[in-house]
């Protein structure tokens, strides 16, 4: 194993987390004012079937506030990389 000078940069993996009940929820409800509707996103973004999100939709729809604690969120922009021959070349000089 060769002795670097200076160590390659660590590469961070970001954790990726389903929302809970009550973020799914608040998000459907904001984008849609259709109860259908909102249960079929808070389904989708929490990854199970309508079926199991319609009534707690329902139960929702009669609470004036929803508390959900705050939660950090990083949105991290992966660099695209293309191979350039003529940048290649122009390094090799």
């Amino acid at each position: 194993m060769p002795a670097y000078k200076n160590p390659p940069p660590r590469i961070l993996r970001p954790r990726v987390e389903l929302p809970t009940l009550d973020e799914a929820i608040t998000a459907a409800q904001g984008l849609s004012d259709l109860p259908e509707e909102q249960a079929e996103i808070a389904a989708n973004l929490m990854g199970v079937p309508v079926s199991d999100v319609v009534p707690l939709v329902r139960k929702a729809a009669n609470r004036t506030m929803v508390t959900t604690p705050n939660r950090a969120v990083v949105v991290v922009r992966r660099p695209v990389r293309t191979f350039s021959p003529r940048l290649a070349e122009a390094m090799r000089r």
